[in-house]
């Protein structure tokens, strides 16, 4: 029994080193698109920020500056995770691709996991394109107050959204009402998922602070920028971020596995 488990893991292990190796081939395929993809985020971020200064509107000093890149930074990962990454699942469902999937792999999860660790790879482009512009643009070179504890924000930040971006996924495929819920997602993560600042109302504030999923943003920002954004110690942040980590992914857990059985048993999703 010991050996079958031991045979089990390297199983598991190779299957999930080759979704990986797949998802960064995939996602790395088309080098042009990525780059007009990447450019383009930070050009219009930048003259945004231009255009408010020209108005009068906003004073451009560093602290500004560099809290705008962070909250930039955090709508560019929804965008990546839940467009991207669950967009992606969604078409892998619609075009029988999910069906293959279970001729090459024992387990739905296995895929989704590994094609999650690809795309974290890959959004680290996004944080690039963002540094760089900012220092292209306004000359400032970003400055991460806290290292490791921001590392730790965008590792939890990034397991969350793999694991929203996947119930959201087959919420889609399962309910078939892409719109509903796509709706009710544009709506609710910019409004729960931290990504405004505490500083732009009491209001904003309240919700970073009883939001269970705007922890890993506002850790991310009290990191880099070297500030307490929220009344709370940072070691309750983490320790609520791991806990919200932990429920997703117990969650999501059980939602693949239903899909996974109705795969096997069926041999599709029927969606077609």
């Amino acid at each position: 029994m010991p050996g079958s488990r031991g045979d089990l893991g390297v199983e598991v292990f190779r299957e999930l080193s080759t979704e990986v190796w797949r998802g960064l081939r995939v996602l790395f395929s088309k080098p042009l698109s990525i780059m007009i993809n990447i450019i383009t985020a930070p050009l219009w971020l930048a003259f945004f920020i231009l255009t408010l200064r020209g108005f009068g509107v906003l004073t451009l000093g560093r602290f500004i500056l560099q809290l705008f890149l962070w909250a930039a930074y955090a709508f560019a990962l929804y965008s990546s995770w839940l467009w991207g990454f669950g967009g992606g699942i969604i078409e892998e469902g619609y075009e029988g691709i999910l069906e293959s999937v279970m001729s090459t792999v024992n387990n739905v999860f296995i895929h989704i996991i590994g094609w999650g660790i690809a795309y974290s790879i890959y959004t680290l482009l996004d944080l690039a394109a963002l540094v760089l512009s900012f220092y292209v643009v306004f000359g400032i070179t970003i400055e991460v107050r806290d290292p490791l504890l921001f590392a730790v924000s965008v590792i939890l930040a990034s397991l969350q959204l793999l694991l929203i971006s996947t119930i959201y996924a087959m919420l889609v495929i399962r309910l078939r009402s892409n719109w509903v819920i796509t709706d009710i997602m544009q709506f609710l993560m910019p409004a729960l998922g931290g990504l405004i600042p505490s500083e732009a109302s009491r209001y904003v504030m309240m919700i970073n602070e009883y939001s269970p999923i705007a922890y890993p943003f506002v850790i991310m920002r009290e990191a880099a920028l070297g500030y307490p954004e929220l009344p709370i110690p940072i070691t309750y942040q983490v320790l609520y971020s791991v806990i919200t980590v932990v429920s997703l992914l117990i969650a999501t857990a059980i939602l693949v596995r239903i899909f996974d059985k109705r795969l096997r048993r069926e041999g599709k999703l029927g969606l077609t």
